[in-house]
């Protein structure tokens, strides 16, 4: 017992030494002004039940980490210079938009608006009701109609499309800037969980349940039984996804005759946008779309779900063939690099296109589900920044893009007789700016900082830490043979300059428990 004591005693001190040095250190470097400016209004508990509203139980990493406002943490990646994730508002201000003149009411609407708000309030179109897993609500938004139901549903996520981006770019988005005022506009949308990225958000969107709920609280998760990381929709697979889906519902509702699409660039938004499809007792498959960036083709997982012919046979290599590889001055040649390009936007809504055209849609009285994500706004994001001009280059693409999808849908089905809405899974950070005392960090450096100051022999404690996660996983058993807590290695992460606070896992699980 005195062995133990004594380990934990020294462990105890070497970290409280270490944190205050970093304080000291700290400390020294800013002006008084500067250490006030730096606190911020957000209440820490409320923070906490964000990040307790996507507490999963064996899913969620053992220390939650929150970076201060303006402070970005991201890989030494080029691809991701600029990492979302935060509750700050560039993360979390999202656009909400319903447009359909027959269905929909114009007008601005001020009210608190969530993610989980999308699913209910287009079942109520429908007129089904969503499962008890569904925390949202349906909008006041939707007009009776003498026309019936609409025949088609569109959902449009945009990946990575910040809330500011409609009024900073109005004049150049066209398309985008009218549906906005010819629509229900909804002012006040906000992410209220987190971390506030793709795989979380698209399952929020497409249940309307609290991520706590559906069960997918990052875009990776540790398996501990595995020893290693894996996706959230492993081999395209929907088993992770712990909710029904509104095109699930629909689904079931139809018994399968309802045409229902899911698009994505990335099976982390494809697949939840689809549904389980035939992956579930009474099941029919749909079609779900993802872009496979190694061979730069559509693909799905035909256990569950079906692709078109037709889109098996496009290749996103047509975009950089013939302008020498490059956009913007960026190599582009290859299907990765080309995602970070406004020419990917076309290749994403070429596909659309080819559904609306080619799928019955609006064909019959059984009304039809579109959703698809188009991704090009957080690649770009992620590479250049929002307040770039490869960013402004980006959305004048997708607004371009947009204009011929909606021409082909109201060839298709009818102005009339479609309602479309529009949202974001998340923001995306600028550029941190230095008069502020804010800093680009990464994640393999707070990694070391945890094994210095507590694991310095086999650098063991630290299994995964992905940093749009907010998470960090820890071995469980290397603590306890530490003779450390989890308590003890937040309160160090917490002290870092960078850091607004740092939960652990006990700390989340009962604030988990109080927000349900």
């Amino acid at each position: 017992m005195l062995s133990i004591m004594t380990v934990r005693y020294w462990t105890l001190l070497r970290a409280v030494g270490a944190l205050l040095l970093v304080a000291a250190a700290y400390s020294a470097t800013l002006p008084a002004e500067d250490v006030r400016a730096s606190r911020s209004p957000i209440d820490r508990q409320a923070l906490l039940e964000r990040i307790a509203r996507a507490y999963y139980p064996g899913r969620t990493g053992q220390i939650a980490v929150v970076p201060k406002e303006g402070h970005i943490i991201t890989r030494r990646d080029p691809t991701v210079k600029y990492m979302h994730g935060s509750p700050w508002d560039y993360d979390t201000r999202i656009p909400f938009l319903l447009y359909g003149p027959t269905f929909i009411r114009q007008g601005t609407f001020p009210g608190p608006v969530t993610q989980q708000d999308m699913a209910p309030t287009l079942a109520s179109l429908l007129g089904v009701p969503m499962p008890a897993t569904s925390a949202g609500h349906s909008l006041p938004a939707i007009l009776g109609s003498a026309k019936g139901p609409p025949r088609l549903i569109v959902l449009m996520v945009l990946d990575g499309m910040r809330l500011d981006y409609f009024a900073r770019y109005a004049a150049a988005l066209p398309t985008l800037d009218r549906l906005r005022r010819q629509g229900a506009w909804f002012t006040n949308a906000r992410i209220n969980y987190l971390p506030s990225i793709t795989s979380v958000a698209h399952a929020t969107i497409a249940t309307g349940a609290d991520p706590s709920v559906h069960g997918i609280v990052g875009n990776s998760l540790f398996d501990r039984v595995a020893g290693a990381a894996t996706d959230s929709y492993p081999g395209l697979s929907p088993r992770n996804l712990m909710a029904l889906t509104l095109a699930d519902v629909w689904n079931f509702h139809t018994d399968g005759r309802a045409v229902i699409i899911g698009q994505g660039s990335i099976g982390r938004a494809a697949l939840p946008l689809a549904g389980h499809g035939a992956c579930q007792l009474n099941g029919h498959a749909v079609i779900a779309a993802s872009y496979n960036f190694e061979q730069g083709g559509w693909e799905t997982n035909p256990e569950c779900y079906r692709l078109p012919d037709y889109l098996k046979k496009t290749n996103a290599r047509e975009l950089w063939d013939g302008n020498d590889g490059l956009w913007m001055g960026h190599r582009i040649a290859s299907p990765d690099e080309v995602r970070g390009s406004a020419l990917f936007s076309k290749f994403e809504t070429d596909a659309l296109r080819l559904m609306i055209e080619r799928e019955p849609l609006g064909a019959d009285e059984i009304t039809d589900l579109l959703f698809v994500n188009l991704k090009t706004p957080d690649y770009v994001g992620h590479r250049y920044g929002p307040d770039s001009p490869e960013m402004r280059e980006t959305l004048v693409a997708l607004d371009r893009n947009l204009a011929s999808v909606y021409g082909a849908l109201d060839a298709k089905v009818g102005r009339d007789r479609y309602v479309l809405a529009i949202t974001a899974d998340h923001g995306m950070p600028a550029e941190p700016d230095p008069r502020m005392h804010r800093q680009r960090h990464y994640a393999d450096d707070i990694v070391g900082s945890i094994h210095q100051a507590f694991d310095p022999g086999q650098r063991s404690l630290v299994t995964q830490y992905e940093p749009e996660n907010g998470q960090i996983a820890i071995a469980r058993g290397r603590l306890r043979e530490l003779g450390l807590s989890l308590e003890a290695i937040a309160t160090f992460l917490e002290a870092q300059p960078f850091i607004f606070a740092a939960y652990s896992e006990q700390e989340v699980a009962r604030a988990a428990a109080r927000v349900h």
